[in-house]
């Protein structure tokens, strides 16, 4: 009983301090440092150490704080977040079904792709300026190759800090008998 309430509690504390972190102090930095997306990050961490409730929980919260804080239409974020978690939790099903460094690699790669396609291309929709198509663009591919060189960064080290926090991670052998 205490676990169902400790456990959503802990996540919405966790989702609260990571959306503001990321938009009060690392969109403030350069641009190399400032692409780091504490956010998703967090996201595909509860995705996939956890469950697909946990991570929809972080996504709401994430998205409720980042659109507070944001200066793009209420419910921006809380879209972008909810669609990439429920991306990334189909691919967790269907094409990644270990829980390995490769698949939280692979996991993070391709969720940090979906994301950054969402984000731009909800902006260019509800932006007046036409600028054309953002994928052509080249900061939108240096954005997109910074974030993940973070994202790999990242699901390294919390990949490494898990496994040797818990033995579910730990591969095992069958025995002959």
């Amino acid at each position: 009983m205490l676990n169902k309430v400790w456990q959503p509690l802990f996540f919405i504390v966790i989702a609260t301090a990571s959306a503001i972190w990321q938009w009060s102090f690392i969109y403030a930095l350069t641009d190399l440092f400032g692409q780091f997306n504490l956010v998703l990050i967090v996201l595909m961490f509860t995705l996939f150490f956890f469950d697909f409730s946990s991570a929809v929980l972080v996504a709401i919260m994430s998205g409720f704080w980042l659109d507070i804080l944001g200066f793009n239409f209420f419910g921006f974020y809380l879209i972008v977040l909810f669609v990439t978690s429920i991306f990334s939790e189909w691919l967790l099903a269907n094409w990644l079904t270990n829980r390995s460094l490769y698949s939280f690699i692979v996991l993070i790669i391709i969720s940090t792709l979906v994301y950054n396609l969402l984000v731009y291309g909800l902006q260019s929709f509800s932006s007046t300026e036409i600028s054309g198509i953002v994928i052509f663009k080249k900061h939108f591919w240096i954005s997109l190759g910074y974030q993940v060189a973070w994202s790999i960064l990242a699901a390294l080290f919390l990949f490494n800090f898990a496994s040797s926090a818990t033995r579910r991670l730990k591969p095992f052998f069958l025995s002959d008998k």
